[in-house]
């Protein structure tokens, strides 16, 4: 027998974690044997130690054999779900009036939505969005692509300046006071692109390779302001590829953006970590957000997750408990699907 909980050893103590039913229990030794002796085939015997076992429920719930990735990743698919008891009916109350309350409550709490990473800040340009608004949406959509053979050309100031405010700036500014207009308090800032709460913990962070009149780095994007701050320098040129797991063709772009995801700003609101599948689903949205943007300005983009992701942490220097590179985008000169380099072989 394989039930769905695991075992955690925590300051001396054995916890038990069942991630189907999000039940935790401090285990005795006596217990912990008495478990351990019935996944091994143990019959269920009527004594108290047994009795507070099969009360419990842990054991209800197997692991089954269609799982196709590891056991990681199904304690967070099923440990992320919500799900009802089969003695419960689905609720039939509204729990927005609820929810909004809870917003209300945490108000005095809030966290640093922006912060100011130390640094020479450097004041981006007004986005020219002339090209943008000017191209067709459904044409913009067809053309959309992933781009992995880019000609290690130059992009201007003015594009990447276009492509970070409309992707991850405060595009709305002080244009949009619907909550305002409802007697409520906004958090953070209003973007293209949704985020559950209107939390937005995506954060941005170029490496800026090829940008004619930015020296080569890596900066934080201060979407409040439109600018960014110099974090590091980045010379070497061929270092980008490795980082993103030896994928060398990243080498030819003119820039690229690292997302990581401040995860402290979920926990402020959201404590339970269900809220991890909500920083992804943000982050998916501002991917086809940027490779939109991208495309109707004629700029070849890329996508992808593959990286290390400890080195690129240390490189943009946070703090990987509280925040971590989930995504990298890539823009440039170039076309098509595959790698030149690639081609040739």
């Amino acid at each position: 027998m394989t039930p769905s909980f695991f075992i955690r050893l925590c300051d001396g103590k054995i916890i038990l974690w069942d991630y189907i039913l999000h039940s935790q229990y401090e285990l005795d030794i006596k217990h912990f044997r008495r478990i351990l002796e019935l996944t091994k085939g143990a019959q269920l015997k009527d004594d108290p130690i047994d009795t507070t076992i099969k009360q419990s429920r842990i054991l209800e719930h197997t692991e089954g054999d269609e799982w196709g990735w590891d056991i990681l990743s199904r304690i967070f698919h099923k440990g992320t779900q919500i799900r009802l008891d089969s003695s419960v009916e689905i609720p039939i109350h509204d729990s927005y009036a609820g929810y909004i309350e809870y917003c209300k409550s945490i108000l005095d709490s809030v966290p640093d939505f922006f912060p100011k990473r130390e640094g020479k800040t450097i004041q981006l340009p007004p986005p020219d969005l002339s090209t943008i608004r000017n191209a067709n949406l459904i044409e913009t959509l067809l053309d959309r692509a992933t781009t992995r053979n880019f000609n290690a050309e130059p992009l201007t100031l003015e594009q990447m300046s276009a492509a970070m405010w409309t992707c991850f700036g405060a595009i709305h500014g002080k244009t949009r006071n619907d909550l305002e207009t409802l007697g409520m308090m906004p958090i953070g800032l209003r973007k293209t692109s949704p985020s559950g709460g209107s939390i937005h913990p995506s954060e941005a962070y170029i490496v800026a390779l090829r940008v004619i009149g930015l020296e080569k780095g890596i900066y934080h994007y201060r979407p409040d302001e439109h600018a960014i701050t110099k974090i590091s320098e980045f010379e070497d040129k061929d270092k980008l590829g490795s980082l993103l797991a030896n994928q060398h063709f990243a080498n030819d772009v003119a820039y690229g953006v690292f997302i990581t995801s401040r995860f402290d700003k979920m926990w402020w609101k959201y404590k339970h970590s269900r809220a991890y599948r909500v920083a992804l689903l943000d982050i998916g949205c501002l991917i086809q957000t940027f490779q939109l943007v991208n495309t109707a300005m004629g700029v070849a983009s890329w996508p992808t997750g593959y990286f290390i992701d400890s080195e690129i942490n240390k490189l943009l220097d946070v703090n990987e408990e509280r925040e971590s590179v989930m995504f990298f985008l890539g823009a440039g000169r170039g076309s098509g699907p595959i790698a030149a380099e690639l081609l040739s072989k």
